[in-house]
């Protein structure tokens, strides 16, 4: 009987994506769903109805502090980077220009916000100087943001080339600030492992031959990714972001603790090996 497993993610990972032209398809069963915030991945963890997301790195620091099983770990990066642009309303220009802004994001505390909090802060630029208010994943966040909600955000690939085409401005990257920062994690509850692990080493595997393939033959990839629907210049971000590895890099996860400390917030105290379980690869 082939293994099944249930992930949630904002949206499809590219390395996934590929994996599924793959003729090891038939090893494992991919339930996959989008979710709407960093909040329903986490009770989706927690009431066991997903097996795994995919999801921010950094939102792990986070949900070991709250109340559950407090033992969630990163058991592969699934890209080298996430592509990450502040987007702002056409009157701002600059990071200096977000004093006084309110910036939509997923979660106040978690994910990819503690990077543009540390971003704003090296543009002096504090906390006391902006209003946070949550709207939810990536594509809510460009859907209001577009709309005229709010005056910046952080978007990822497609919806950062689509919200600067709606006539958004590009204010700053993640990656030009901080080259190290990671991309997405899959993360699971090690309490969980065992049950899951021949699902979850036979998608591991179909991931591994995916982004070897996307090194190998990256115009089969570029195909693959057109076809899923997105547009070319998303289609070569997510190309440039193929991880060299699946074992979760320990340089980018080093910089979210560290952007983590900065920003005052809980969860810092933590370590590469307190986040990441890389037994499943081998390692």
């Amino acid at each position: 009987m082939t293994p099944t497993l249930r992930v949630l993610w904002f949206v499809s990972p590219p390395v996934a994506i590929v994996a599924e032209e793959s003729a090891m398809a038939n090893e494992v069963t991919v339930l996959s769903r989008r979710n709407t915030s960093s909040d329903e991945q986490f009770a989706a963890l927690v009431s066991g109805e997903s097996d795994a997301v995919v999801t921010a790195i950094d939102n792990v620091m986070d949900w070991n502090l709250r109340d559950g099983p407090q033992d969630f770990r990163v058991v592969a990066q699934l890209e080298r980077t996430t592509p990450l642009t502040v987007v702002g309303q056409r009157d701002r220009r600059s990071l200096e220009d977000l004093r006084g802004a309110t910036i939509l994001v997923d979660a106040p505390r978690n994910g990819f916000i503690v990077a543009l909090r540390a971003m704003l802060a090296d543009a002096g630029v504090g906390p006391e100087a902006y209003v946070l208010e949550p709207v939810g994943g990536v594509k809510e966040r460009h859907d209001a943001i577009v709309s005229g909600h709010g005056h910046a955000t952080l978007l990822g690939p497609p919806f950062d080339a689509m919200a600067v085409a709606a006539g958004l401005v590009r204010l700053a990257t993640v990656q030009e600030r901080y080259p190290a920062f990671p991309g997405q994690g899959l993360v699971v509850s090690s309490a969980a492992l065992e049950r899951m692990r021949p699902a979850l080493s036979a998608w591991l595997r179909k991931l591994e031959h995916a982004r070897q393939r996307m090194g190998i033959a990256p115009e089969a990839a570029r195909q693959a990714l057109t076809l899923a629907g997105f547009p070319a210049p998303a289609v070569e971000a997510m190309l440039g972001a193929t991880p060299a590895s699946l074992l979760p890099d320990r340089a980018g996860i080093e910089l979210l603790i560290e952007q983590r400390r900065r920003a005052g917030l809980p969860g810092a105290n933590t370590s590469y090996e307190g986040l990441v379980e890389s037994a499943l690869l081998g390692r």
